[in-house]
């Protein structure tokens, strides 16, 4: 092979190349045919001596070999990018564990191809089954942390960003990179802080993350994060924005954040608006447009929408001749609290009254029964009513 890059997909061979799929020469790079020809040469013949060393363990039923085997095979297949088959290996030795320890190592395997894959449904079935193993749990603190960090991951998934963030938050700090396979020590703290942001109050933020003593230190991995969190901390907003802002780039390109960085910037960004305003009683729409680096109709466009979802304190009302956001007066907050009340008071009367006619509607057609069915009874139902 030459010193040029060398495609190694067989999609680009030009035997199987077609007219949507380019050949690699024709884009700059050099396709080596003989180095795909080895490299496939070499697989075919490892995968060979694999399956005939697992022929041979089956037939000497030895289960420490056989479940070896597999998980050779599910490692064999990983290699090669082939991570459905490799899933299906690695099951496969589960059922050749003869102890915790051994199913507690697949369980780990299972996890790893699952999030790789995006298989969250089985990464939750697998950690379930990896926390019956108490006693693995209990004398291994790496394995339990590892478990932790992918429960994490499935929360981030499923869009639960306040869990994730205070499962992130509470990972050993002596996890570091012994789990860098799925997540790195800089993916922790960017996850946690950047999840902690979106979803945590002030006060849960300052305990959980800033000064929690296992999450503290991590945040040092990732400085640009650290200060944002403590300029949010200290209501200076701008800041904590043009800081997050200057992680876009590296943030689009994460491989589990990248469906969900524009919903938790928007959530960061609401968030600061929220909090800002929360002491005033009048705002000009103008000035929180500079202090917030938008341009004054996209901080308009923003306040129209957290108004209309309820999430402005003190149901604040927009002026836009005056370009001015003012929070209800205290006199009408007292009628408008007093409409309620009646408003209240009248559907109660309202459900009282009909409930009333229907019980004595529903007493009424009863006494009729009784008396078509026996009139001997007319008399004493008619003192009875």
């Amino acid at each position: 092979p030459t010193d040029a890059s060398i495609a190694t997909s067989t999609t680009d061979s030009p035997s199987s190349s077609s007219s949507s799929s380019p050949h690699p020469s024709t884009l700059g790079f050099h396709y080596d045919a003989a180095f795909l020809a080895e490299k496939e040469s070499s697989s075919a013949h490892q995968l060979d001596n694999l399956e005939a060393q697992l022929k041979t363990a089956q037939v000497h039923l030895t289960k420490d070999s056989v479940r070896s085997i597999y998980l050779k095979m599910g490692e064999f297949y990983k290699a090669r990018g082939e991570l459905r088959e490799a899933l299906h290996k690695v099951k496969r030795s589960q059922d050749y564990c003869t102890n915790h320890r051994q199913n507690g190592q697949v369980c780990l395997m299972v996890i790893e191809l699952g999030i790789d894959l995006r298989f969250y449904n089985e990464v939750r079935i697998y950690i379930t089954k990896a926390e019956h193993t108490s006693d693995l749990l209990s004398n291994d603190s790496e394995f339990a942390s590892k478990l932790a960090a992918a429960s994490a991951l499935v929360s981030l998934s499923e869009s639960h960003y306040a869990d994730a963030a205070l499962k992130f938050a509470s990972l050993s700090s002596e996890l570091t990179n012994q789990f860098n396979s799925v997540l790195s020590a800089e993916d922790i703290a960017l996850y946690g802080g950047l999840l902690g942001l979106a979803s945590l109050d002030r006060q849960s933020l300052q305990s959980s993350l800033l000064d929690s003593t296992k999450f503290k230190g991590r945040l040092e991995l990732v400085p640009p994060l650290r200060d944002a969190l403590r300029h949010y901390v200290r209501a200076e907003y701008k800041p904590c924005l043009s800081l997050l802002s200057s992680l876009l780039p590296q943030l689009r390109l994460d491989i589990h954040l990248a469906s969900h960085i524009d919903t938790l910037m928007e959530m960061i960004r609401h968030r600061c608006i929220i909090q800002y305003f929360i002491p005033y009683n009048t705002a000009s729409i103008v000035t929180m447009a500079q202090t917030f680096g938008m341009e004054m109709e996209e901080m308009e466009a923003t306040l129209v929408k957290l108004i209309g979802e309820g999430r402005m304190p003190g149901r604040p009302r927009i002026d836009s001749l005056r370009k001015m956001v003012s929070t209800e007066s205290v006199r009408n907050t007292e009628r408008r609290k007093r409409r309620e009340m009646e408003g209240k008071v009248k559907k109660m009367g309202e459900t009282f009254v009909r409930e009333t006619e229907g019980m004595i509607l529903s007493k009424y057609h009863f006494c009729v029964c009784v008396l078509q069915k026996n009139p001997f009874w007319e008399y004493v139902s008619f003192c009875q009513i």
